[in-house]
């Protein structure tokens, strides 16, 4: 045992530091490796399976709807729209987007207009909104990504003093429903 000690503080000796300190990346790269880049590979090639599915599926000409048609495809649209009786629901998440962006809305107002020959319910918003510019375009921004069908109209941004750091804007949206 002391030998096999021996000889290796002899082998790091005459390895130096260079050797020793390409040692320890060796062996830090190789357990990278190990825990974070293997299981990715399998990740990977599931994405590439799918980027094959939808290449094959685009060169057939599949659009995913059942129904190719026109009148199909618009069907599927209705269908991806969210039923009216769901708003409540979906102005939730506006709201939320305004309490993760930390923006204060004032009080808004709301008018729901239905299309009798399409059959789309257009739920227009008006909302005073309070903060810094950044925080109002995030909380667009976030609001957008969360309510699918939610469609950015206006934004009018105001500010008294231009060394204030508070905006006042008027956001108005559009949350478009399937009509019942």
């Amino acid at each position: 045992m002391a030998l096999n000690r021996l000889t290796l503080s002899e082998s790091l000796r005459s390895l130096g530091l260079p050797g020793v300190a390409g040692i320890t990346l060796l062996v830090f790269s190789l357990s990278y490796a190990l825990s974070a880049l293997l299981p990715l590979r399998d990740e990977v090639a599931n994405y590439q399976a799918q980027i094959a599915a939808a290449k094959a599926r685009a060169a057939r000409g599949e659009t995913g709807v059942a129904d190719n048609t026109p009148a199909g495809q618009l069907r599927a649209f209705y269908q991806y729209l969210p039923p009216q009786p769901d708003a409540p629901e979906w102005l939730d998440k506006v709201y939320q987007a305004a309490d993760k962006e930390k923006v204060t809305l004032l009080r808004g107002e709301y008018g729901l207009a239905l299309d009798p020959e399409t059959g789309i319910a257009r739920y227009r918003i008006l909302l005073p909104v309070k903060g810094s510019y950044r925080q109002i375009r995030g909380f667009i921004s976030s609001a957008l990504d969360s309510v699918p069908s939610l469609a950015l109209d206006d934004v009018n941004f105001e500010r008294e003093k231009i060394s204030e750091s508070q905006v006042d804007a008027r956001v108005r949206m559009t949350l478009y429903l399937r009509g019942v």
